[in-house]
C-alpha cells in the first residue's frame, strides 16, 4: 500500500511540471532580498561589531572581515554588485566593492537526494562622511527534483510560509536585532521579490546622504572633464565624459547592478550615461533571467525602453567586421588611417608605443594595397591613436 501511495505522490507532483523537462534536477529557484540601513554618526567598527552580534546565533555565528578603511570618508557610501549568475550553479553572492567590512552567515544547507535548500546572510558595510551604511542581503536557494518539486514546495510553504513571507520575516527580525544593539538605525529601503518596496526612513537618510548631482551639475562636470582631457576621437571622449559623470553621481560605469537599479527607479539620465559609458552588457540577465530591456518593459517605463531597445537589438546582431582599409572619412572618402595628421599635431614619440603593437600594425599594413608613404601615415596615425587612448586610461585611474 505504501508503495502505491509513493507512486501516486510522484505522479501528482509530476502533473504540475513541464512534460519535456530537460533534466530531473533542473528546478533552481533563487531569491535575493535586501535591506539598506544607515547608522548616523556611528563609528565604523561599532556598526560592524553590532551587526555581527545581532546576526549571530549560538549554533550559527556570523563572521566579520575588515578591509582597508578610506583615509577620508566620501560624502556618499558605495554600493555592492551582484556577482554574475552561472547557468549551472546560481550564486546569490555580492561583491562588496570599496566596503570597509563584510559580514556573512551561511548555515549548512538542507540536502538529500530530492531537494537542496540553502539560505544565508551577507552584509556589506560602507563608511561615509556622516556615518555608516549597511546593505543587509538575505538569500534563499532551492533546487528540487522535477518529479517532486511540487511536493517539497508545498511542504516548505506549509511549514514556514511563502518565500516572500520568509524573506520579510527574516529581514524584519534582523532589523529588530540590529536596532537592539544600535538604536539609531534608519531603514532607507527594503526590497523583497514579489512585494512593494518599503522606504520608512528615506527622508531622514536624504538629510544625511547628499543626493546624486542634478543634470545641470553633471553637465558642468562633463564640460570640465572635456576641457582637461585631450582625446582625438569624439566617441571616445563621450565615453570618458559619461564615466566621469557617473563617478560624480556616486556610481561606477561598469556596475551591472547599478545599471539595473537605475532602470528600476526609472532614472533615464543614469541609464543614458551607463549606455554611453560602455561598461555594461545589454544581453546580461539578472537572477530572474531578465535582460535590462525586459526589466524596463516590466516596470512600464516607455522612456527607458526607448533608450534600451536599439542597443539591445545591436547587441543581438553580429558585429560588423572592419580593417584599416575600410575606415573611411565621410568628408573626403579617403581612408582615415592614411590621411595626413593635422599641422597642429605633435610629433609621435614611437619609443612610448609598445613594440608588439607596432609589429601588429606593420603586419596588417603589409596586407593592404597602399603606397609606402600611405603605410607610414597609417603607422603614425595608429601610434597616435594608441597614445591618446593610453592618456584616457591614465586619466581614469587618477
Amino acid at each position: 500500500m505504501k508503495k502505491y501511495s509513493a507512486i501516486a505522490i510522484c505522479m501528482l507532483a509530476a502533473s504540475s511540471m513541464p512534460v519535456n523537462a530537460k533534466d530531473i534536477r533542473d528546478q533552481w529557484n533563487i531569491q535575493i532580498s535586501k535591506a539598506e540601513l544607515v547608522f548616523p554618526g556611528t563609528a565604523p567598527h561599532d556598526a560592524a561589531n553590532g551587526i555581527k552580534t545581532a546576526l549571530s546565533q549560538f549554533a550559527i555565528p556570523a563572521s566579520l572581515s575588515y578591509r582597508a578603511m578610506p583615509s577620508t570618508p566620501p560624502d556618499r557610501p558605495g554600493t555592492p554588485t551582484l556577482k554574475p549568475v552561472g547557468a549551472s550553479a546560481p550564486s546569490p553572492e555580492y561583491v562588496c566593492e570599496d566596503s570597509y567590512a563584510e559580514i556573512s552567515k551561511r548555515p549548512p544547507p538542507v540536502q538529500n537526494a530530492f531537494v537542496f535548500i540553502a539560505e544565508g546572510h551577507q552584509v556589506c558595510l560602507y563608511s561615509f562622511a556622516k556615518g555608516v551604511k549597511a546593505y543587509v542581503i538575505y538569500y534563499n536557494i532551492k533546487k528540487t527534483e522535477s518529479l517532486t518539486s511540487g511536493l517539497f514546495n508545498g511542504i516548505t510553504r506549509a511549514i514556514r510560509g511563502s518565500d516572500e513571507d520568509r524573506a520579510a520575516s527574516q529581514l524584519k527580525e534582523n532589523i529588530d536585532a540590529i536596532r537592539a544593539k544600535l538604536p539609531g538605525v534608519l531603514v532607507e529601503r527594503m526590497e523583497i521579490p514579489g512585494r512593494p518596496e518599503e522606504t520608512p526612513d528615506r527622508e531622514a537618510v536624504v538629510a544625511l546622504i547628499p543626493p546624486v548631482k542634478t543634470l545641470a551639475s553633471v553637465a558642468n562636470t562633463t564640460e570640465q572633464a572635456a576641457a582637461a582631457t585631450t582625446v582625438m576621437g569624439s566617441p571616445l571622449q563621450a565615453k570618458v565624459d559619461a564615466r566621469k559623470s557617473l563617478n560624480a553621481m556616486g556610481m561606477t560605469y561598469h556596475s551591472q547592478q547599478q545599471f539595473v537599479e537605475a532602470i528600476r527607479r526609472k532614472d533615464e539620465v543614469a541609464v543614458q550615461l551607463f549606455i554611453e559609458g560602455g561598461g555594461i552588457r545589454m544581453d546580461a540577465t539578472d537572477s530572474s533571467g531578465k535582460t535590462p530591456l525586459q526589466i524596463a518593459q516590466a516596470y512600464g517605463n516607455p522612456e527607458t525602453v526607448a533608450l534600451l531597445q536599439p542597443r539591445a537589438q545591436a547587441a543581438a546582431s553580429p558585429p560588423a567586421t572592419a580593417d584599416l582599409n575600410t575606415q573611411t572619412s565621410v568628408a573626403s572618402g579617403v581612408p582615415t588611417m592614411v590621411q595626413p595628421a593635422s599641422p597642429n599635431t605633435e610629433a609621435v614619440d614611437f619609443t612610448k608605443v609598445p613594440a608588439e603593437f607596432l609589429t601588429t600594425v606593420d603586419e596588417q599594413l603589409a596586407r593592404l594595397n597602399l603606397s609606402a608613404e600611405e603605410k607610414q601615415m597609417a603607422r603614425t596615425n595608429s601610434a597616435l591613436h594608441y597614445l591618446n587612448i593610453r592618456a584616457v586610461v591614465d586619466s581614469l585611474k587618477r
